[in-house]
């Protein structure tokens, strides 16, 4: 859209007026073009290297070593679909991996465990302001 054609005739033409408005529209158009390719850097399924690592601490799970990129997105996957449970016990499981848990070691990194014997329906995620014993 031109936008130029929205303010009033009498001043659209004035030289002065032409170049300043369209000094400050050349900066809407230029983040306009910029923003549909923010979202490539805001996702989790398309983010690579710092980008994932800068989603990471924005969820609070930073990047431990030996983990690629593909094993840190399903980690942050995981992560933000358990942060969507909304408290009921009925639905708890949906949102738990079977035969796998994530412990918290209190000091900003976690532990990854695989359970095989461990159905998913037993390990429920625990809602914020409750301790897990």
């Amino acid at each position: 859209m031109d936008y130029m054609t929205l303010f009033p005739g009498y001043i659209r033409d004035k030289p002065r007026f032409a170049a300043l408005a369209g000094a400050v529209l050349q900066q809407v158009y230029d983040l306009m073009a910029l923003v549909p390719s923010l979202a490539s850097g805001f996702s989790v399924g398309r983010a690579v290297g710092v980008q994932l690592d800068a989603l990471g601490a924005s969820v609070e799970i930073p990047r431990q070593s030996g983990w690629n990129d593909e094993t840190y997105r399903s980690i942050l996957l995981r992560k933000l679909r358990r942060n969507q449970w909304n408290g009921l016990n009925e639905s708890a499981f949906e949102y738990v991996d079977e035969g796998e848990t994530f412990t918290d070691n209190c000091n900003g990194t976690i532990t990854t465990t695989t359970v095989e014997a461990l159905p998913a329906k037993e390990v429920m995620p625990v809602p914020m302001g409750f301790k897990a014993v």
